[in-house]
């Protein structure tokens, strides 16, 4: 099966509901070196607005944490977060967050896309 939109091909896709209010790591499995993210739920009472915080922790790991995120409301990206490169191909990822109205739970929806070849890694 092959997935493709706006000229991105689909590359892994799922939505995942989490245990509680537990972050949910996704490890992207190659062969050499595995990709992992972790995708965690946070609130900064101080802050009026939501954002999300997108950190390298690792060479190989990537935080993102969905601040202040309203509830029972999906929210998530319009545009693609361009994240590096796997298999060659530039990897990107559009997702979406759902939290629970009492804040008990929420789900991820997720779609990590794979781009065009990244010259001289052939």
């Amino acid at each position: 099966m092959k997935i493709t939109s706006g000229g991105y091909e689909v590359a892994y896709h799922g939505r995942v509901f989490a245990y509680g209010m537990n972050p949910i790591e996704i490890v992207l499995s190659e062969e050499n070196d595995p990709l992992k993210f972790v995708f965690c739920i946070e609130q900064e009472p101080e802050r009026n607005d939501f954002t999300t915080d997108i950190r390298l922790v690792r060479y190989n790991e990537v935080r993102i944490a969905c601040v202040n995120f309203p509830r029972g409301k999906p929210t998530g990206n319009h545009d693609l977060i361009h994240l590096g490169v796997l298999n060659n191909r530039k990897l990107s990822l559009r997702y979406e967050v759902t939290i629970n109205f009492d804040a008990t739970a929420w789900a991820l929806t997720f779609t990590f896309f794979a781009g065009e070849g990244v010259p001289g890694n052939e």
